[in-house]
């Protein structure tokens, strides 16, 4: 029977709350470390994130030596090395400014993904531990600015996303839009372009390395990691994670406070 490192010939990481703990812009060194070991024993690393070009900030220099950065929950894959797009999945421009302007008068906050900028609704809150840190790239929301073809993530802050979610469903439902809500948690929600997780980009990836799923382990602690953890031929959730999350996952590792990527992956031999 093969071990798991004659397996596993890729790694993807969420960064919140998996790498990196909330409110924090630096990574613990065994985390940054551990790439470089990654790489040494012939595994290619990814970050697979919500974040994006406006959100990333230096995140990918301090784990060089990452080899992809697959963002906004699936809608691209950006290789590092090469500086260069492996792959996009955008939102209609159009589509976009329809949503916004639909919604904009709901108890609710928005923020739209465009490649290394986000256009936010007025009533959004930009002094929190996510948004603060890159202030510099968060624009008041206007029709006129967004671009055609980098649209990626369409946010929604608010605090009853279940109701909301639902109307936006039904509003993407009557308009046949090529988009969906892609996540859920319990101050807000995503709408993507239709069929774009994690999970489904790092098939892609791993397609396009000469490998499949199967070669893959990943590290996730959110709604937004399901998929990943579930498909992966390892998955690790966190230990901050829900049990509908460990559900799916093969193995529970420490929270990143305690750089528990790191302590699992030499647990099982791969760094």
């Amino acid at each position: 029977m093969k071990q798991l490192k004659d397996i596993i010939k890729i790694a993807a990481f969420d960064v919140d709350g998996t790498l990196l703990p909330n409110g924090h812009t630096k990574f613990e060194e065994n985390t940054k470390k551990m790439f470089s070991q990654l790489k040494n024993n012939g595994i290619k690393t990814v970050v697979a994130s919500a974040r994006e070009f406006a959100t990333i900030g230096d995140f990918l220099d301090q784990l060089h030596p990452v080899d992809y950065f697959i963002g906004a929950n699936g809608s691209f894959i950006w290789d590092v090395q090469k500086r260069d797009f492996i792959f996009k999945a955008s939102i209609d421009k159009e589509v976009v400014k329809k949503i916004f302007n639909k919604f904009k008068d709901e108890q609710v906050a928005m923020a739209v993904t465009d490649f290394d900028r986000v256009y936010k609704s007025p009533n959004l809150k930009t002094d929190t531990w996510f948004i603060k840190p890159f202030m510099q790239n968060y624009h008041d929301y206007e029709d006129a600015s967004l671009r055609e073809t980098d649209l990626y993530l369409i946010t929604f802050s608010t605090d009853d996303p279940k109701n909301l979610s639902d109307k936006v469903e039904q509003y993407i439902k009557e308009n046949d839009f090529n988009v969906e809500v892609s996540s859920r948690w319990s101050r807000g929600f995503w709408i993507s372009p239709k069929n774009v997780t994690k999970s489904h980009t790092l098939e892609i990836l791993c397609k396009h390395l000469g490998y499949s799923m199967e070669n893959l382990i990943a590290f996730g602690d959110s709604s937004n990691d399901y998929e990943m953890l579930r498909d992966a031929h390892y998955g690790v959730a966190m230990q901050r994670a829900n049990d509908k999350l460990k559900s799916v996952a093969k193995d529970v590792a420490l929270d990143c406070e305690y750089e528990g990527c790191y302590l699992k992956l030499k647990e099982l031999h791969l760094i």
